[in-house]
C-alpha cells in the first residue's frame, strides 16, 4: 500500500488552527465526524472529492491548495458554509405504493 501524502492533513491543521478552531468546531461546520477529521489531519484517511470541496469551503481556501497543487491558499470570495444541522434518522417508507382504503359497503 502506498503511503498517503501528508500535505492535505497538514494544510487542514494549519488553516484550522489559524482560525482558532478546534477539530470539533470544524467537524460541526462541515458535517465530518471528529474521528474522521482526526484521521484526515494525521494522513491516515483518504478523502473523496466532495469532502475536499467541503473542507476547502469551510477553511476558505482552494481545493488545489489543500491538495498541494499550489502554495497559495487563494481565498474564495463566496460565503463560507453555514453550520450544518445534525442528521436525524427517519424510517424508510415502503417502496410499494399502497392503495387508499375504501370503506366496506354497509348493508
Amino acid at each position: 500500500m502506498e503511503p498517503r501524502d501528508p500535505t492535505i492533513g497538514r494544510r487542514i491543521v494549519e488553516r484550522r488552527e489559524s482560525r482558532g478552531w478546534t477539530q470539533k468546531q470544524l467537524a460541526t461546520l462541515t458535517g465530518i465526524p471528529v474521528p474522521t477529521l482526526n484521521r484526515i489531519e494525521r494522513g491516515q484517511q483518504s478523502l473523496f472529492a466532495e469532502r475536499v470541496v467541503t473542507l476547502a469551503r469551510a477553511l476558505n481556501v482552494s481545493a488545489d491548495y489543500l491538495l498541494g497543487l499550489t502554495e497559495t491558499p487563494t481565498l474564495r470570495t463566496r460565503t463560507p458554509l453555514p453550520p450544518r444541522q445534525p442528521r436525524t434518522r427517519t424510517h424508510r417508507q415502503s417502496a410499494v405504493p399502497t392503495q387508499p382504503r375504501t370503506p366496506a359497503p354497509m348493508g
